[in-house]
């Protein structure tokens, strides 16, 4: 049996029947070296188990203490026996080529690739606005090139470069792939790039409810973490509430500038969806103000 050259880790709390079609189309990677599939369950869960069982390639992990993705991430790691690692979550959907184009990146000399992210529910209101909100800065348009941020949702890196770097945070239950970024943008400024034929489709929240709590959660944890993603003044000033309409005011010009330079026919739907966009940028905002607040201490 030949040895894997990529291993692909998986990690996966729930999210069973999203599982099913992630790992579906993990068997059907084309012209990829040889891989192995990990999914890391962090809640022991029998649905779980019983899809993954349902491929002949998947290794799987159970684990029934919770893991944080992160965590989740690392123990996925320590399993593989390739000398490249490939991270995706259970709610993505990778296309045929996504393997084969993060390891090709990693062979030619990058160290931490990652690339596009699309909806799953292209046509689902709040599925998109909870991607817009996410990977603004991932359109399948936007150039091949230096990236400063990989999310983990589709990422790929050299085993050497992750074991240097110390895995993920195992502490956070979000942003342990900001402050990796940030960790490897440091040793390796050139390190880090965007390749836009990996390409996932990933299936944002399709609840109001489940929407604005991703990004109360998102909030509180960039709020809280800001000093250690490099950004202390986010920390200083975030935590004031009269800086709070600014704060959304900028999210919102960013995921704007963002769309109309790599994918301009997009601008009608962010339009259309504006309302649920600034419904969820006035969760994070408060919730980003709550996380600087907690970071300055109980004085604060």
């Amino acid at each position: 049996m030949q040895l894997p050259r990529i291993s692909v880790v998986v990690p996966c709390r729930g999210h069973a029947d999203e599982l099913r079609a992630c790992l579906g189309m993990l068997h059907q990677q084309v012209e990829s070296p040889a891989y192995e599939v990990i999914v890391v369950d962090s809640a022991a869960d029998p649905a779980v188990a019983s899809v993954a069982g349902e491929f002949s390639n998947v290794r799987l992990i159970s684990d029934q203490s919770g893991l944080y993705p992160g965590a989740a991430r690392n123990r996925g790691a320590q399993e593989a026996h390739g000398d490249c690692l490939a991270f995706i979550d259970a709610d993505c959907i990778p296309e045929p080529r996504w393997l084969a184009a993060g390891f090709a990146a990693l062979q030619a000399g990058t160290l931490v690739a990652g690339g596009a992210v699309l909806d799953a529910h292209p046509f689902h209101p709040v599925a998109v606005s909870d991607n817009l909100l996410q990977f603004t800065d991932f359109s399948p348009r936007r150039p091949d090139g230096p990236a400063s941020h990989i999310p983990t949702c589709n990422f790929a890196i050299r085993r050497a470069a992750f074991v240097e770097l110390g895995g993920f945070a195992a502490d956070l239950p979000l942003c342990e792939d900001g402050l990796f970024s940030t960790a490897a943008a440091a040793r390796w400024p050139d390190g880090i790039r965007f390749v836009s034929a990996m390409r996932v489709r990933h299936a944002g929240r399709t609840t109001l409810p489940a929407f604005w709590e991703h990004q109360r959660r998102f909030g509180f944890y960039r709020g809280r973490g800001g000093s250690r993603l490099g950004r202390a003044a986010y920390q200083r000033w975030g935590r004031w509430r009269i800086f709070a309409v600014p704060i959304i005011c900028v999210r919102l010009s960013y995921l704007i500038r963002r769309t109309a330079q790599w994918d301009p026919l997009r601008l009608l739907p962010v339009v259309l969806l504006l309302p649920i966009l600034l419904s969820g940028l006035v969760v994070w905002a408060g919730a980003f103000r709550q996380g600087c607040r907690a970071a300055a201490g109980p004085s604060q």
